[in-house]
């Protein structure tokens, strides 16, 4: 299954510095600047791991803070930011989620607080997306491809979603009798109804981008090969007029549906809880899936 990373008890990042933009650098993410939309795109790298591993976590957060300091710098007005997308370059990929492996051996070694420390960095990110870093942006995911368990999760904390035709998206935790722990709950519940949420939830049904759009959990669909095209005609159309519109229903969402950060810890040490009761079986379970993760990142 490849090595194991250990999680420290601190989250540390490193934010760049405002005046190296957009020349900035991460281990496991690209971040790229577009001036026609004054968009940040952050990637997923092609060679990097198909999952959140520790260090893609680290990267998230590092860009996070690396934006928070541009938009309250002089360079703000030299790069004007009013998107920030997250995407990636994987082909067939956008992410498939927690990193299964480490799962597996810290509940076979009883390591809960290795567990709940990992389970605590994904919320870091997942909040920090689902409140767009407190900032007068607009998020928006482009998925193409998988994203599973955290990878979804990770996508419905943007103000907005748009899946091409090859998405096939769900939460599958319910295989091995544990349940999504960093954000569906909540994210699913706010923009489909608890019935709704608990359906997909409990299923573990995987569903295409078309279907996502049907049942109102994505906003755009784009055709196969589109989606940057698509994301970039949609966040230019209309202009200045059409952002600030955009920025008052995303501020307006997060105001009267907010995702607080403690919601979100309280259910992934539920997670946590939960996790350390599943069976043997479960687990080798989980060892096979993490075993298909890990292939992924050779490809």
């Amino acid at each position: 299954m490849g090595s194991i990373v250990t999680v420290p008890n601190s989250f540390s990042f490193s934010p760049r510095e405002p005046s190296d933009f957009p020349d900035w650098t991460f281990q496991n993410v690209d971040l790229e600047y577009d001036a026609g939309s004054r968009s940040a795109w952050m990637y997923y790298k092609a060679d990097g791991p198909p999952f959140f591993s520790l260090q893609t976590l680290v990267d998230m957060a590092s860009v996070r803070e690396s934006l928070r300091g541009l938009l309250r710098s002089s360079y703000r007005d030299v790069f004007p930011v009013r998107y920030f997308v997250m995407a990636s370059r994987k082909p067939g990929v956008f992410n498939l989620g927690g990193d299964l492996a480490m799962f597996a051996k810290s509940i076979r070694d009883q390591e809960r607080d290795q567990l709940r420390a990992y389970a605590h960095a994904c919320i870091d990110v997942v909040h920090g997306l689902a409140t767009a870093f407190g900032l007068p942006i607009v998020t928006l995911s482009v998925i193409t491809g998988q994203a599973l368990g955290g990878g979804l999760e990770a996508a419905l904390a943007e103000d907005f979603v748009l899946v091409d035709e090859t998405a096939r998206v769900g939460v599958p935790e319910v295989a091995f009798n544990t349940f999504p722990g960093m954000g569906a709950v909540s994210l699913l519940s706010r923009r489909l109804g608890d019935a709704r949420a608990e359906q997909i939830i409990g299923s573990g049904k995987v569903y295409s981008g078309r279907q996502m759009v049907e049942m109102g959990l994505a906003d755009i669909l784009a055709p196969e090969g589109l989606s940057a095209s698509t994301a970039l005609h949609w966040m230019m159309e209309g202009g200045a007029e059409r952002y600030t519109r955009r920025l008052a229903i995303a501020q307006a969402r997060r105001r009267f549906f907010p995702v607080s950060y403690e919601e979100l810890i309280k259910i992934t040490d539920l997670w946590v809880n939960c996790s350390f009761d599943v069976t043997p079986h479960d687990i080798r379970h989980m060892e096979r899936l993490a075993a298909a993760q890990r292939r992924l990142v050779a490809r």
